[in-house]
């Protein structure tokens, strides 16, 4: 934790205890996802967006397209996981078929071994995204008002602090912190693994939440997917 006061513990120093528990309740720390082009190619098992997946030779090729590939070493090396939820080495793989309901196919794997022996696998055409992780100040605070809970005053609150509302708020890819948009209830012991700012169709945005005790476990194979869809 940053040896700076967060926004929770300045406001409860300076006597707003309530507003600082609500804030201190419904904070979590989010991993900001930014894409660049890189001209010249992701380097096999870096993290990416798109393209074709870099596989041990004991893994199979899924039939759906890769949404994104974290090299979780890179990630612990980041710094941005500050509260160390994520493993800090081996791939996460993210594969979903771009389909909803009935139609929709998607899977989660964890894979930790000898990243020598990772190869590019297929060709889908679409162009690959390297990718940076970044945590802003230290801190994200996510919204806590659309959670149901509300304390007259409180945006006005955390801008006289130098914290701008909305900002507070990332809508687009991340690892960690809250849904955005999602309008069912995201309880204590859930986790976001990623959220995907889709724009396809109907699809605003995907999900994909883990409980914490599986991540824990390193245990994937109960990873649900939701939708924000217009």
């Amino acid at each position: 934790m940053s040896e700076e006061l967060t926004l929770f513990e300045w406001l409860a120093e300076d006597g707003y205890t309530k507003e600082a528990e609500i804030i201190k309740k419904y904070y979590r720390n989010a991993v900001h996802i930014y894409y660049r082009v890189s001209p010249d190619g992701v380097p096999v098992g870096a993290s990416k967006s798109g393209g074709c997946p870099d596989l041990p030779p004991e893994m199979e090729l899924p039939d759906m397209p890769l949404v994104v590939q974290i090299n979780l070493y890179e990630l612990a090396e980041s710094g941005a996981d500050v509260e160390n939820l994520l493993p800090k080495t081996g791939i996460l793989y993210i594969f979903w078929n771009y389909e909803i309901e009935d139609k929709c196919k998607y899977d989660v794997i964890y894979w930790n071994g000898d990243m020598s022996t990772l190869r590019h696998c297929g060709n889908s055409g679409k162009e690959e995204y390297a990718i940076e992780f970044e945590v802003h100040g230290g801190r994200i605070y996510e919204e806590y008002d659309e959670k149901g809970v509300y304390c007259e005053g409180l945006r006005d609150l955390v801008a006289n602090y130098g914290y701008d509302p909305d900002a507070l708020v990332e809508s687009d890819d991340k690892l960690l912190g809250y849904p955005i948009d999602r309008n069912k209830i995201f309880e204590a012991e859930d986790v976001l693994l990623f959220q995907f700012d889709c724009h396809e169709g109907c699809i605003w945005k995907v999900y994909w939440i883990i409980k914490k005790s599986d991540l824990k476990n390193l245990d994937f194979s109960r990873v649900l997917i939701d939708f924000d869809m217009d």
